[in-house]
């Protein structure tokens, strides 16, 4: 059944600057920032608000691997001349190895049914001097209906030098939630990884992470699950245009989603200095269970625009 969405229905959307960030507020209350200052391996987005708590769907600085920041893209290997490796993921406070630098954060429009969020970010290795990629960063923001919010992202990347990328598993577009949502891990223990109330889910309907990760041919996952008596979780969405498309995925029970081009390869994926690509992707913050909250109609009504 297609989504209809009424104008009565969908919420109010505003953003503001402030300091090192850029506050957007669904219906006056927060849902998300765009955190941008030097002090951060990259920028990210956090909180990321579930539509039925008001509380973030993701984690920041949470165990085991604190380095994955809520909502964000990211690299680790990339390798360029006299550069063995560019690692712009981890460790956190290491910023010399690799640091995504917020050049011009800025909101392209505040309509009230929408906002438009733009960056444009260099992919510095600090000790080397060694300047790999840039992007221009579009984020469209709307929440079209009570329990819907989505983030449309689109990246233009440009690349600086020939690069060899990979294979990794720290790579690019990824989601960390927070551990009442995630299915846990019971090889890590409860210290690192609580044994939360969700789950993995994708679009071929593979089950948390010994189905869905490293599965190909998979456009959206979502993790949802319970936390102060709601059910809320988190889609994310591969556009048909990416390189690859669609990716792999490197979902984790632990709570971490990523499709990704870099990992489950045999060799490093070349980048010619020169090349331009664009990568899409859609994420999706609902109320209730993937299929309550029919995601895989605002997947499939996203990927449709081309």
């Amino acid at each position: 059944m297609p989504v209809v969405v009424h104008a009565d229905t969908a919420q109010s959307v505003g953003a503001a600057v402030e300091e090192d960030k850029i506050a957007v507020y669904v219906d006056g209350e927060l849902f998300t920032a765009y955190l941008f200052g030097t002090e951060h391996k990259y920028p990210f987005f956090y909180p990321v608000a579930g539509p039925a708590t008001g509380e973030s769907v993701t984690a920041w600085d949470q165990e085991p691997y604190p380095h994955h920041s809520s909502l964000y893209i990211s690299l680790d290997w990339v390798r360029s001349e006299g550069v063995e490796r560019g690692n712009y993921w981890q460790p956190r406070p290491e910023l010399r190895t690799g640091q995504v630098f917020s050049r011009a954060p800025r909101i392209m429009e505040d309509t009230g049914d929408k906002v438009v969020l733009q960056d444009v970010c260099d992919w510095i290795v600090p000790e080397h001097d060694a300047h790999q990629l840039r992007d221009t960063r579009t984020i469209t923001i709307t929440a079209p209906a009570p329990g819907i919010r989505l983030l449309d992202f689109r990246f233009d990347f440009e690349v600086l030098q020939d690069l060899r990328v990979g294979p990794t598993g720290h790579s690019f577009f990824s989601a960390r939630m927070r551990p009442e949502l995630a299915p846990g891990d019971e090889n890590r223990g409860p210290d690192q990884a609580p044994l939360g109330t969700g789950t993995i889910v994708d679009s071929q309907g593979n089950i948390n992470e010994e189905e869905a990760r490293g599965h190909t041919g998979a456009w959206w996952s979502a993790m949802f699950g319970q936390h102060h008596g709601e059910t809320e979780g988190l889609a994310i969405v591969q556009h048909p245009d990416n390189m690859d498309a669609p990716a792999p995925w490197f979902n984790r029970d632990y709570g971490f989603m990523s499709p990704t081009q870099f990992d489950f390869r045999d060799e490093p994926l070349p980048l010619d200095a020169g090349t331009t690509f664009t990568m899409r992707y859609r994420t999706i913050v609902f109320a209730g269970a993937p299929d309550d909250a029919d995601v895989a109609t605002w997947a499939e009504q996203w990927m449709a625009d081309r």
